[in-house]
């Protein structure tokens, strides 16, 4: 056996098992991603403190103006000119200096924040790249595409924006109680009853909502109309086709009208609440003129209680619009919370174990051995959906052509995907060469053994590129040679320019028993020595199943080969054919053996020979 040196990684960051999301705050897990501009979101806070207090001296001063000039007209002396124009210099310096250490603050937080949104980016596409192919098929496209675009950049919005106005929010309300209490402490209590009464109910509010678990039904909810969204638009031309565009407009319609239904009911669950918050926060200041008449009663006012009045009386209000963006930071910090447990659920996700050192087979036979396998739901409980596979122990020689037919759903599929690890057997084991797969590296698992599925992709590069998926360093010669070998040249000439045609431009798509003869060719081209097809010839015509099926003699040869068919002729001269039905194999042998059985074989036998020869 020999063995492939495993490459070391650099600059890793934390590994999954380190983070442990729950235990953590959002600020602190995000800072994990923040590489070397992690120190830079502490002096972005500090900043932000600082422009805040500044923000306050402006107020001082305008109390210091009102002191002045109402005890100079009260003791009919003048105002002192050059007093007023320092308060009015220390009001324009605080004023400007708040303003530059709040830029500052801002761009040290947005150079966190993009680094934090580009690192997660980056991890985001390595982790989605390593997840294995099983993850991918059980994960809807629409789920994971609205966490990696919008979960992400609204990360980037709470680093950038919302905690350096949550540093201001922590510094403002002990800068408020300390102004409120130091010119008049009577007046500054009254001030702030109805900001502790407002501010006791949002404390409420909040707990009821984060108890409700609003967000992340919310999120839940987006999902899947995002979800909805894409699948209809992928299927357009088969809904438009067979006339079924009302009833899949239903499915979206739907997901977007409980969306709606969700978040209408959960707003005006907040309707009463929110109204007395309201009221209270803008119109608390309403407070104030009883309790100075009251306090004063009919005596003559004191000039220092008048100015002291004047100034709450202008104050309290714009205190009060300052406060009020405290609610709206925690609220969208839920978001964002709920947001990075979405990213990391899938950064999380448990990843194909690999071994340290490959250890690649010299031969090329398959063992299965006591084999079984459950698919499990999307949130990964133990509770398995459905059983695929049990305890199922098969033996493939070497350079032979073994069949696996049976019910659709009895778990073919799923046989053969375990052998490329798209997942892990629950239990039993699964060998080539003698070799167990997982002291085989991914890479090269998948170099050992190729897949032709019954769909295949083409992307919309040229078909040049498409082919060389098989082989990324092939030359232009070793692409032709496996379309010619494919029997492929007669859709590269009807290409406006050939090999050089990019797909899915201007109109250019190919048929699908046409596509599968490409995928054919990517696959001659990858020479593995273990071929899987599963329904290979499933979406041809006759011309194009009989040129495929001409292929498969280049393709096959001295390979290993499991053929996943329903059309039982194209297995009828397999060295060995295991019919498989719910999850077992329920016999095996040649196609003469098994018909002599007269069992399941002959059955389904019997069934596609009365298909083939029904007429109109």
């Amino acid at each position: 056996m020999k063995t492939a040196e495993k490459p070391e990684k650099e600059n890793q960051p934390a590994s999954k098992q380190e983070r442990n999301p729950a235990k953590q705050q959002t600020v602190k897990r995000l800072l994990s991603y923040a590489g070397k501009s992690r120190g830079l979101l502490p002096l972005s806070l500090v900043f932000s403190g600082l422009s805040a207090l500044l923000g306050f001296v402006p107020y001082i001063m305008v109390f210091f103006v009102m002191r002045d000039v109402i005890s100079a007209v009260a003791a009919k002396e003048a105002v002192n000119a050059v007093s007023l124009v320092h308060y009015g210099m220390w009001a324009v310096g605080s004023a400007a200096a708040g303003f530059v250490l709040y830029y500052a603050a801002l761009m040290l937080s947005h150079a966190t924040a993009f680094t934090i949104q580009e690192n997660l980016s980056i991890l985001m596409a390595e982790t989605l790249a390593e997840l294995p192919i099983g993850w991918h098929i059980t994960h809807v496209s629409g789920k994971v595409r609205k966490v990696f675009e919008k979960n992400i950049n609204q990360l980037e919005t709470l680093i950038a924006h919302n905690l350096p106005d949550i540093a201001q929010n922590m510094v403002s309300p002990f800068a408020i109680l300390a102004l409120m209490l130091i010119f008049d402490w009577r007046l500054g209590l009254i001030s702030l009853l109805p900001l502790v009464l407002a501010f006791v109910l949002q404390a409420v509010l909040m707990q009821i909502s984060t108890n409700s678990g609003f967000m992340q039904k919310y999120e839940d909810a987006l999902e899947q109309m995002n979800n909805a969204g894409t699948e209809y638009v992928r299927g357009i031309s088969v809904i438009k086709t067979f006339n079924q565009s009302v009833y899949y407009f239903k499915n979206f319609y739907t997901s977007i009208m409980k969306y709606k239904e969700f978040v209408h009911k959960y707003s005006m669950s907040w309707e009463n609440g929110y109204a007395i918050f309201l009221a209270l926060i803008k119109a608390g200041f309403l407070f104030l003129l009883p309790a100075a008449l009251l306090m004063t009663g009919a005596a003559t006012l004191e000039p220092r209680f008048f100015y002291s009045f004047v100034f709450y009386l202008a104050f309290a209000p714009v205190t009060y619009t300052m406060l009020i963006k405290i609610m709206y930071a925690n609220s969208f910090h839920q978001r964002s919370n709920d947001a990075l447990n979405r990213i990391e659920d899938i950064l999380h996700a448990p990843v194909t174990k690999e071994p340290e050192n490959s250890v690649l087979p010299q031969k090329y036979d398959i063992e299965f051995k006591d084999v079984a396998f459950a698919y499990k739901n999307e949130t990964g409980a133990e509770n398995a959906v459905r059983t695929a596979v049990n305890g199922i122990t098969l033996a493939i020689p070497e350079h032979s052509l073994t069949a696996l037919v049976g019910p659709s759903g009895g778990g073919k599929t799923t046989l053969v995907n375990l052998l490329g690890r798209f997942w892990e057997a629950d239990s039993g084991s699964i060998s080539i060469g003698g070799v167990d797969i997982r002291d085989i590296k991914t890479q090269d698992l998948l170099h050992t053994v190729g897949f032709v599925f019954q769909e295949n992709k083409l992307f919309k590069e040229t078909i040049l590129e498409n082919i060389r998926y098989g082989k990324k360093d092939a030359s232009r010669e070793e692409v032709m040679e496996a379309l010619r070998k494919a029997e492929c040249m007669d859709i590269i000439e009807k290409l406006p320019a050939g090999i050089n045609t990019v797909y899915g431009t201007k109109g250019t798509y190919v048929s699908g028993g046409e596509a599968q003869r490409l995928a054919i060719a990517r696959a001659l081209l990858h020479d593995a020595p273990i071929i899987v097809l599963d329904e290979a010839t499933a979406f041809a015509d006759a011309e194009n199943e009989y040129k495929i099926k001409k292929t498969f003699d280049v393709l096959l040869k001295d390979k290993t080969v499991i053929m996943i068919a329903h059309r039982l002729s194209s297995v009828v001269n397999a060295d060995k054919i295991c019919v498989i039905n719910e999850g077992k194999i329920a016999e095996e042998g040649t196609h003469a053996e098994l018909l002599a059985k007269n069992s399941l074989y002959a059955r389904m036998w019997d069934n596609f020979q009365k298909g083939i020869t029904w007429k109109v």
